[in-house]
């Protein structure tokens, strides 16, 4: 483990590398950092890559703070060569979350720009947790993800005390014939309505409290996540309990078009599978997925993907196999946690 600096003294550090100048993202910088990270992404082949779109909803979050949390890194002919990132989630207090989202250019790594970027980002996680800290609130959690393959920034997150904690895999399979929907005794499979919106919500955030690393999400990150440029409500399908009628289940779909081109494949993806405990054991999880694959390929889609937590307890991994999706890609999640 490295030693802890202020915020000051790692701001300090990043001043003194030669030839950049460090200011809060501005949003008129958005389309180039958007260019920039798509460089940076191609190079390492991160399966996840970064859109303007989700860049502009980042900055236009009630609960972002960029001009705090953001520092872009310009060289002197005016580029951006390098991006301190340390996202701080000011919404939820039982884990005290900040996503370690900075990049170097290729062209300038090697340099030691990386190990500054890292050290202001843990510096002013840290030094935002001490400020508004309260009674209760639960642990710092400083986590950083990079594609299973980059060595360089997984040994630079190890070296400053981000243990290695869990591999995520990115799965897709593609769609060349009609998916079989299964009739499921007493559930009923339904297109997504607004008026559940709640419901599924609290679906969602139930089906996952057994899930690693999860926290519940706000109203406010909900209506965010469903009013995103990637939801796809005509691709999500919802389980009703044919007794009680209430949500026991849902299959929450995305498009991540970034992806897209350089994956060389449209894709459908899940970004949330939930079923409640009490109705596992079903088969309504592969209801929902066939269900999906249906709809993207209705719409034309090539294919349907999904990411996994590869030590999921459920066993989601082995499902996904049996229903025909293949591993893509492999992200690590490097995490420091401080109580």
């Amino acid at each position: 483990m490295t030693d802890f600096l202020t915020e000051a003294e790692a701001r300090t550090a990043l001043d003194a590398v030669p030839g950049i100048r460090w200011r809060p993202f501005a949003r008129e910088d958005l389309p180039a950092i958007a260019a920039f990270y798509r460089v940076c992404e191609t190079h390492d082949a991160n399966p996840e890559r970064t859109s303007l779109p989700g860049l502009e909803e980042f900055w236009d979050s009630p609960r972002s703070v960029p001009e705090a949390d953001t520092l872009a890194g310009f060289d002197t002919s005016g580029d951006i060569v390098a991006t301190a990132w340390a996202g701080c989630n000011r919404a939820i207090t039982e884990r005290r979350g900040v996503h370690l989202g900075g990049a170097v250019h290729p062209s300038r790594r090697g340099e030691g720009i990386g190990r500054a970027v890292l050290r202001w980002q843990l510096a002013h996680g840290r030094e935002w947790d001490r400020a508004t800290r309260r009674p209760g609130y639960g642990p710092l959690v400083m986590r950083l993800d990079a594609p299973t393959a980059q060595a360089d920034v997984r040994d630079l997150a190890v070296r400053h005390g981000l243990a290695t904690e869990r591999y995520f895999f990115e799965m897709s399979q593609r769609l060349t014939a009609p998916a079989q929907v299964p009739t499921l005794d007493g559930i009923q499979l339904l297109d997504w309505d607004p008026e559940r919106s709640a419901a599924v919500h609290a679906v969602v955030n139930a089906a996952f409290r057994d899930h690693w690393g999860h926290t519940d999400s706000t109203a406010e990150m909900w209506q965010e996540q469903l009013t995103s440029h990637t939801f796809r409500p005509g691709w999500s399908v919802i389980a009703v309990d044919e007794a009680t009628h209430d949500v026991v289940g849902v299959a929450v779909n995305v498009a991540w078009e970034q992806d897209w081109v350089p994956q060389g494949y449209s894709e459908g993806c899940t970004d949330a599978l939930a079923v409640l405990r009490s109705h596992r054991g079903r088969g309504i999880a592969t209801a929902l997925l066939r269900a999906s694959m249906r709809k993207f390929a209705d719409d034309g889609l090539d294919a349907a993907g999904l990411g996994v937590d590869t030590a999921n307890p459920s066993g989601a991994l082995r499902l996904y196999e049996t229903l025909g999706y293949r591993q893509t890609g492999s992200t690590c999640i490097h995490q420091l946690t401080r109580e």
